[in-house]
């Protein structure tokens, strides 16, 4: 599918210190000061309406080829963002008692694409795999700060790079590329002195002068090599510490038209506010990842959720999440371990048109330093779904499934909306409709919509929902959504017809709210043993799971059916594969247990 890319338009650091300076971010403060000159700058950037990312947080390279060959080649998104693929610190000189943190990714030792993520080969390949299946590649790049490097000590990075403080050859900084140096050396401590947030160091970390032309040449080659090998984007860290000047003549040093997002956490009355960085692309809206978690899973209703925008306060042209690294560590967003709630937060997002949507999968964590999960030479281990550390949550069909929605509703208006205490629904134009329902009981009602009439697939269950006469009845199961769209019917671009398919009525016991139902085996339409949205199971008619995927006739094929938690992990039958063979004519019937020892 095309890249619809138009002309362009916090840094980590230790989990106490990340979490008090998130927190001190989002509250109001006194006073403003000097605002900035307008800049000169091209049109904001933007995706297409119907784009989506998912950011892959800690995946290393190989592991995300393989997943956009995989499960997300059937998902509706259309870009992957990355860690930053930048040389790095040593595991063993992060923070100490937090060995192989997280965010050494977030202090640069180089800018050679070698880190415990991967190769530059590995990079390239993974860029070229997500495109041949039509998914663009956004690089998370540093390009604030330098490690924090001692004054006496030389160390080394993850690909044998020397570094002190305020030097780094194989990067081609010396002491004159940095803010604040020798007897001027200073850190970040007033948020309301401009001067001290984008000139002086961020915790230790080394501020570059990116009011220098060579400084800015140097980040722009780094750019300008990701985007040789095929990166369409990048989402920037840390750009409130970058004078919104630098950073809009940094990036018109970039070659060709990457899209930008940039991270600036605003804070009433601070000096520094998102609307300086529109002119340059996307900025990151914090404050829309807030109010879900606060309508979804606090204080204020859901209902409203259906007037977000500008009349909020949001910056425009903004990039939007539910949660992301450094926010899922802190209590101001959802992360993975809220469950149904948070996959509910993700499905509204991407149903809903406002901003571009970032989705995130990461991996499980007990404290908010904790590395992923690494090889024994240090590097991180591919990801592996159902078992290890990673959420995989991305495959849930509130978030994959939910990506394709977009996409199909791409460019179309909020119609007919409703809502009601904790549920809510709205139309896309005549495309598609979405309810969520985020309280704790069920709901029955009868919904306006424009969709024409016809029979449509419920992306989320499966099941079939009759639109007749710009009216459909739905009941919506309690901390559940249902989305429909055009092109996702029965009898028309879902139909697998009366042959070359396998019908399934699976009686599998033991669900929790949130949890889905699979059919996975050894062929592509079941997943290749993983759990695809086209081989998803409707839980409407509890205990028994049903539903029909398309596989040719003839075909044998070995399978199981698997439980996805709401968490993301699974669980599998325990006995044996089952074996079937697809008849020549009709549909192969399964009607089936749950197997177990």
């Amino acid at each position: 599918m095309p890249h619809h890319l138009r002309r362009r338009a916090l840094p980590a650091i230790g989990g106490a210190a990340l979490a008090a300076l998130i927190a001190a971010a989002a509250l109001p403060a006194a006073q403003a000061q000097d605002d900035p000159e307008p800049l000169d700058a091209a049109p904001a950037a933007a995706l297409a309406g119907g784009d989506s990312i998912l950011n892959m947080f800690e995946w290393n390279w190989n592991s995300i080829a393989a997943e956009c060959a995989g499960p997300l080649a059937d998902s509706g998104y259309t870009y992957v963002q990355t860690s930053p693929p930048n040389e790095h610190i040593l595991g063993e000189d992060a923070t100490p008692g937090e060995e192989n943190a997280w965010y050494i990714h977030y202090q640069p030792v180089s800018y050679e694409l070698e880190s415990r993520l991967g190769t530059r080969a590995e990079y390239a390949n993974m860029v070229a795999a997500c495109e041949a299946n039509g998914i663009g590649v956004i690089a998370d790049v540093v390009i604030n700060h330098m490690a924090a490097g001692s004054s006496t000590e030389t160390r080394y990075g993850w690909n044998g790079s020397e570094y002190r403080q305020f030097y780094y050859p194989d990067a081609g900084y010396d002491a004159s590329d940095f803010h604040n140096t020798g007897s001027a050396y200073c850190e970040i401590d007033n948020y309301q002195d401009r001067n001290e947030v984008q000139n002086c160091h961020l915790v230790g970390l080394n501020d570059l002068d990116t009011s220098q032309a060579d400084v800015r040449e140097t980040i722009a080659a780094y750019l300008n090599d990701l985007t040789s090998i095929g990166v369409a984007g990048f989402r920037v860290d840390a750009a409130k510490h970058i004078s919104a000047t630098d950073l809009d003549a940094i990036m018109d040093l970039a070659t060709g038209d990457p899209y930008i997002v940039q991270e600036v956490i605003g804070a009433a009355g601070e000096p520094i506010t998102e609307a300086e960085y529109t002119g340059i692309g996307d900025v990151q809206e914090f404050s829309y990842s807030y109010d879900l978690k606060n309508h979804i899973n606090g204080s204020s209703e859901a209902r409203h959720l259906t007037t977000m925008g500008t009349s909020w306060g949001y910056t425009s042209p903004a990039g939007v999440f539910v949660a992301n690294h450094d926010t899922e560590r802190g209590s101001l967003t959802m992360n993975y371990k809220y469950g149904q709630d948070y996959l509910l937060a993700e499905a509204f997002m991407l149903a809903y048109p406002f901003g571009t949507p970032a989705s995130y999968t990461g991996y499980e964590f007990a404290n908010s330093h904790a590395a992923p999960p690494l090889n024994s030479d240090g590097s991180v281990a591919d990801a592996v779904c159902g078992t290890g550390a990673f959420t995989c949550v991305h495959r849930s069909p509130y978030m994959s499934g939910m990506a394709g929605f977009r996409a199909a509703t791409a460019g179309e208006a909020v119609v007919n909306a409703w809502g009601s205490g904790d549920a809510l629904a709205f139309g896309r134009g005549d495309t598609g409709h979405a309810v969520v329902n985020a309280g704790s009981s069920s709901i029955t009602q009868t919904f306006t919509t424009s969709l024409p009439n016809g029979s449509y697939v419920d992306v989320i269950s499966g099941s079939t929902v009759t639109v007749s006469g710009g009216t459909f009845t739905a009941t919506v199961a309690a901390k559940t959504v249902l989305a429909i769209y055009a092109g996702n019917e029965t009898g028309g671009g879902g139909e697998t017809g009366t042959k070359d398919c396998v019908t399934v009525n699976a009686t599998v016991s033991g669900t929790s709210v949130g949890d889905e139902v699979y059919i996975v085996g050894s062929i592509p339409q079941l997943g290749n043993w993983t759990a695809i949205s086209s081989a998803h199971l409707s839980g409407a008619t509890y205990p028994v799971w049903k539903g029909t995927i398309s596989v040719p006739a003839g075909t044998t094929f070995q399978y199981k059916y698997v439980i996805v938690r709401s968490s993301g992990s699974y669980t599998w039958e325990s006995t044996g594969n089952r074996t079937a063979t697809v008849p020549a004519t009709g549909c192969l019937n399964l009607t089936q247990t749950w197997n177990v020892a």
